[in-house]
């Protein structure tokens, strides 16, 4: 049976000495996310001890006591069980004179360890900085997880600059736009089919919790039992959905009902889409296939720089997706709203987006690049649209049809695998 725990790391960067240029860091309570499982306390004193150590050892940082940030949460009137949401944590940081926030959460699945972290800056409330571990238990030794949190807290404050206190994050760019945020770090690759170009993201391949986490709130049956999954390969995606400027420069057809060339190609079926993926590649002389549902929801929640939000990019739906509230009943062009961590566009509503894989039920145990079900004629949609309800548009929402169905409300996304 497979076991699950999570515990709750926060760590307070604090405002740096200008002379010697100092960044503190505050380590709270480790919680257990799981209640349903006993957690060992040497793994929840391991994960504080390590951190802090592996933080306190990076130059330019300097690790509070557990016994000082205690003393301020109880001056305060802050429990631990409590420290839950990022409002909290931001107010938390704001009566220490904190630059930032650190959420960590610590993830054990039988023999496996997984690591992850994200900075929220105080004084804006973004959050930034996402990093993430993971590896096996080796010999109930625990050598592993004490370099997990070496690694982890390396890869985490290696983001911020000590000399100025600041981080890198989504960057506003004057005059909006299609691009009204770009994102720094992440890597695109421009093709071209005639006139017309397309960008495609890079997503490391990394690991993550698959189906209903906590965030996502009431979920449906199908996306339970959450579970891990491994996705050992890197691969790109689509910025942006499959436009209809593109399907028709591809295919010499547009079958969308709402003509514009930088909206989403709509009211396309599965089928449709397997073929302009194989004229697509034979045009480029490279390999575009849609993503399969692992791959989709891998992207969808950030890659490696999960942030743990509702939909793609953000927990306020508004920011990030065109939904029934907001879309005035149709589609909207492309890349008008923010981007998730990766930078990509619209992976909550808009339109559906079509996936390779045929349409299952999950099982509990970790995948490696799962493929869908074996049998069966539906296939996976993923992501919502323009005439769903928020609930319908959470990253690990999902939705089947037929490979001859075709609406006004489903499209596609491409991956490039080489």
């Amino acid at each position: 049976m497979r076991k699950i725990f999570a515990a709750i790391v926060i760590l307070l960067v604090t405002a740096f000495s200008l002379s010697a240029q100092t960044m503190k860091v505050a380590l709270l309570e480790t919680l257990n996310g799981d209640k349903s499982v006993q957690v060992k306390g040497i793994e929840m004193n391991m994960v504080r001890g390590e951190l802090r150590k592996a933080i306190s050892n990076q130059d330019g940082f300097q690790a509070f006591t557990r016994t000082d940030i205690d003393q301020l949460m109880k001056e305060h009137g802050f429990q631990n069980s409590g420290m839950v949401s990022d409002s909290q944590r931001k107010r938390l940081g704001e009566m220490s004179g904190a630059d930032y926030i650190c959420v960590s959460t610590l993830t054990k699945s039988d023999t496996q360890f997984y690591l992850e972290a994200y900075l929220i800056d105080v004084e804006t409330g973004e959050i930034s900085n996402p990093a993430t571990q993971f590896g096996m238990l080796k010999d109930d030794t625990y050598a592993n997880l004490f370099q997990l949190c070496q690694n982890l807290s390396q890869e985490l404050i290696g983001y911020v600059d000590v000399s100025i206190g600041k981080s890198n994050s989504y960057i506003p760019q004057p005059g909006g736009g299609n691009n009204a945020y770009s994102h720094q770090g992440t890597s695109t690759i421009t093709i071209n089919v005639g006139n017309v170009s397309f960008e495609m993201v890079k997503v490391e391949a990394g690991s993550f919790i698959m189906g209903c986490t906590s965030e996502q709130g009431n979920c449906d049956s199908d996306e339970n039992p959450y579970h891990r999954v491994v996705i050992s390969n890197d691969y790109y995606i689509g910025k942006f959905e499959v436009t209809q400027e593109l399907y028709e420069a591809v295919m010499g057809v547009n079958p969308s009902n709402w003509k514009s060339f930088d909206q989403p190609v709509e009211n396309v079926n599965w089928n449709d889409c397997q073929e302009f993926c194989i004229e697509l590649s034979r045009m480029t002389g490279r390999h575009f296939r849609l993503p399969t549902e692992a791959e989709w929801e891998y992207a969808a929640r950030g890659g490696g720089k999960d942030i743990s939000t509702k939909f793609s990019g953000s927990s306020n739906i508004a920011e990030v997706a065109w939904y029934r509230e907001n879309s005035e009943g149709q589609p909207h062009p492309i890349g008008k709203l923010l981007p998730n961590e990766l930078g990509i566009y619209d992976m909550s509503g808009n339109v559906w987006e079509w996936c390779q894989d045929k349409y299952g039920t999950y099982v509990s145990n970790t995948q490696t690049d799962p493929q869908g079900a074996s049998s069966g004629r539906d296939f996976v949609l993923r992501g919502g649209s323009w005439e769903y309800s928020a609930a319908g548009c959470r990253i690990a929402n999902r939705n089947n049809g037929k490979p001859e169905n075709r609406f006004n409300s489903y499209g596609f996304r491409i991956v490039l695998v080489r």
